[in-house]
This record gives structure tokens, sequence and C-alpha cells, in this order.
């Protein structure tokens, strides 16, 4: 008889991120450290994301809010699938992902691309999670999060995302709020993303960025 497949197995994990362009990246980074290192942070940062990504037991696909040839054929040669964010702002592109994924797959995992201490324990806790509930979240020492994860389609209806401050130190409360129908929902314990310049300090003397 052949060995159960792990459960990561059948997951398929979504990186969203933006495709590197000056002055479009890290934006709040920018007065302060300037457009240069603001583009730096987040090629690294994301460079470190598709390594998690490649590592991950199941498909991990590289989603990108615009073309961009050279990252999407370094995506490809460490084993990731790429493909475009569609729909109008970030809660509807997060949600048509979602809701997409699982017509191929029973999970999907959604993360960003600037949370320099996501690695394959906290993914494996997110998959744990969806054998539990739903929707997974998993959360942002700022009040936001920087997974989410779903195991029902039905979920992921049009307009899910609508009143949810992304980009704010409410998200995570108005996306429980907007979840409330599914609840419950399973909330992993608060990672941190880098967003403004102490962010950078801090990932800098843990050795994430040089």
């Amino acid at each position: 008889m052949a060995a159960e497949r792990a459960p990561a197995m059948d997951t398929l994990l979504l990186v969203f991120a933006r495709a590197p362009r000056r002055g479009r990246v890290k934006t709040r980074l920018v007065p302060e450290l300037g457009e240069d290192t603001a583009l730096d942070v987040h090629q690294r940062l994301l460079d470190r994301t598709l390594r998690e990504a490649a590592a991950f037991p199941g498909r991990a696909r590289l989603m990108l809010d615009d073309h961009d040839d050279r990252l999407a054929a370094h995506a490809r040669e460490i084993g990731l699938e790429v493909g475009l964010q569609h729909g109008g702002g970030l809660g509807e592109r997060m949600n048509a992902a979602l809701r997409d994924g699982l017509q191929e797959a029973p999970r999907v995992l959604l993360v960003g691309s600037d949370c320099p201490v996501l690695d394959q324990t906290y993914l494996a806790l997110a998959v744990d999670g969806l054998n539990q509930a739903r929707v997974v979240l998993g959360a942002s020492e700022d009040g936001g999060y920087v997974l989410i994860g779903g195991s029902d389609a039905s979920v992921w209806h049009d307009g899910r995302f609508e009143g949810v401050r992304l980009g704010t130190d409410y998200a995570m409360a108005d996306t429980l709020v907007a979840l409330n129908d599914v609840a419950p929902v399973t909330v992993l314990p608060p990672l941190w993303d880098v967003d403004i310049p102490e962010d950078v300090t801090r990932a800098r003397n843990l050795g994430v960025l040089p």
C-alpha cells in the first residue's frame, strides 16, 4: 500500500508580489531610505520568500501584479509556477486567487513577499490549521496578516473583502468580521513584515537583510 501523502502535498501556495519597479515598491521606506534601497529591500525579501516557496512540499506559484519576464524566468528555474493577479483592488485580487486556486487544489495558502521570518514550520502550521477550519489567517504584529488560506471555494464569493481595510492596522480585525459567517477561523501566532525603516533595521539585526 502506498504511503499516505502529507497534507501539504495537496496544498497550493500562492506568493503575491509586486513586480520590482523603482518607485513602486516599499514606498513607505522611500522618504527615509530612498527608492534604490526600497527596491533592494523588496527584491531581497521577495527572493527569500520565493526560496521558501520552492521548498514547500506542495505546488507553489508566484502571482505577480504585472509582467516581469526576468522574475518569471527565475521563479520557473527554481520550480515555481507563475501567474498574474487579476481583479481591481487587493482584496478582489486575493479573493479571486483563493477561489480559483481551490478549483485546482483542496487547500490554498496565500502569502505576501515581505515577511522575513516566514518559514516551513509556519506554513505547516497553516496547512494543519485548514484541517480544523475552512479559513486560516497568519497574524502580523502590526494588526494585519502575513498569510491567508482556505479549503472551501464557496467562502470566497464576490465582495468577501468589502469593507476590509487592507494594508492598515485594522486589516485582521476587519477580515475576521468579514469572515464571521464562516467561523471558526484558525488564527496563527503573529509574525512581522517589513513596511517601515524600523522593520529594515530589525531584519538587518537578524541577518535577513545586509
